[in-house]
């Protein structure tokens, strides 16, 4: 049955891609909404001020919602009976209360990560969808990355024995390839830069991988001049079962594009991967190295398997983001997606900490 979707924040420079996901699932955008002001659905064009890989050449934007109503008041969509998800790419200090609207309405939905600026912002709201039974989602679509499943079962089946350590890094392109003048850029808006829009992917990813949830960070941060919002940030953190670990992240690349790394070092194994994969920087495939003391592999301890990205479905950033979505609109009806409500507010809870920590120094324990 094809699924409804009720657009808001057509200003977001996720939204192209995001229009690329939705045009090969078996869903309509039947509603857009940018906040306040009149969107012309029939002369949308694409954007110009995408940082980084997010690409979408030679779609025409326009054609997935050349017939949708268009809403300046996210309530009011969130109210069309003919809308079945809400799609949210809009400023985490007015997101919740779409989502507010959404539960009311028995409306479902998927929102760009980290949702809210706070946990506190979020809690209270993921308790009544849960109550309601309307699934609340965050973009959190590397839990659908081949490499990171293939970590997370490895963990799970006790390949690396006891995992001591983690080091991860994701920076990604300076501030001079992005419209600081956007609202994600602003501290009263987004509460954080750096940390609260990219750091984000590997505070999920790294605790999902170990099954591990981070309990205490300690973080510093680095300031720039032109926005008011980190331009990076490094964290020492520590789980749940006592895996140390470190993460750097930052607008800091002078080129488009990521530099990433992931690291993780136990008793028994090790294992080192970009983890990412990066069409601009012309890699279709990602080496994951693997070095282990296991009996089975006496022969060769240390062994690099080449995971091979494709593009075929999602150009923009590789078929398992496709993936990502594809499962999440399989299964919201039964809450069934890669990526809960629950997992949105403790990411929210790891940066509260970190920025907490940022503030007033030291380490910080992450609220339970």
């Amino acid at each position: 049955m094809t699924v409804n979707i009720g657009y808001v924040g057509i200003d977001h420079h996720h939204r192209d891609p995001y229009f690329a996901v939705a045009s090969q699932l078996d869903a309509t955008v039947t509603a857009v909404c940018e906040p306040g002001r009149e969107v012309d659905v029939k002369n949308l064009t694409a954007m110009d001020d995408r940082p980084d890989e997010v690409t979408t050449e030679g779609q025409d934007v326009s054609d997935l919602v050349r017939g949708a109503a268009v809403y300046e008041n996210p309530h009011r969509l969130v109210g069309d009976e003919s809308v079945d998800v809400v799609w949210i790419t809009y400023r985490s200090d007015e997101t919740q209360s779409i989502i507010e609207s959404a539960v009311e309405n028995g409306v479902h939905v998927i929102s760009e990560k980290p949702i809210a600026r706070t946990a506190a912002d979020l809690e209270a709201i993921a308790r009544r969808a849960n109550d309601a039974g309307i699934t609340v989602s965050p973009t959190m679509y590397y839990r659908k990355n081949p490499i990171a499943l293939e970590l997370r079962d490895r963990v799970r089946d006790g390949f690396f024995g006891d995992v001591w350590t983690v080091e991860g890094r994701f920076n990604a392109s300076q501030l001079s390839y992005r419209n600081t003048d956007h609202y994600i850029y602003d501290r009263e808006t987004s509460r954080g830069g750096a940390l609260q829009w990219i750091g984000p992917h590997w505070v999920d990813a790294i605790p999902w991988v170990l099954d591990d949830p981070i309990s205490r960070v300690n973080a510093e941060f680095h300031h720039g001049a032109d926005v008011d919002v980190d331009l990076g940030a490094v964290l020492q953190f520590e789980t749940r079962d006592g895996t140390l670990g470190t993460y750097h992240t930052g607008y800091y690349l002078s080129d488009r594009g990521k530099d990433t790394h992931l690291g993780l070092y136990g008793s028994r194994a090790q294992a080192l991967t970009p983890l990412h994969h990066d069409s601009l920087q012309h890699e279709p495939t990602v080496p994951l190295e693997l070095t282990t003391e296991h009996p089975d592999w006496t022969a060769a301890p240390k062994r690099t398997t080449e995971f091979e990205f494709t593009y075929d479905r999602f150009p923009a950033w590789g078929d398992f983001v496709q993936d990502y979505f594809e499962a999440y609109f399989t299964g919201y009806e039964t809450g069934d997606v890669p990526a809960t409500v629950e997992d949105a507010v403790q990411l929210l809870r790891v940066l509260d900490a970190a920025y907490e920590s940022g503030d007033r120094g030291g380490w910080v324990e992450v609220a339970d």
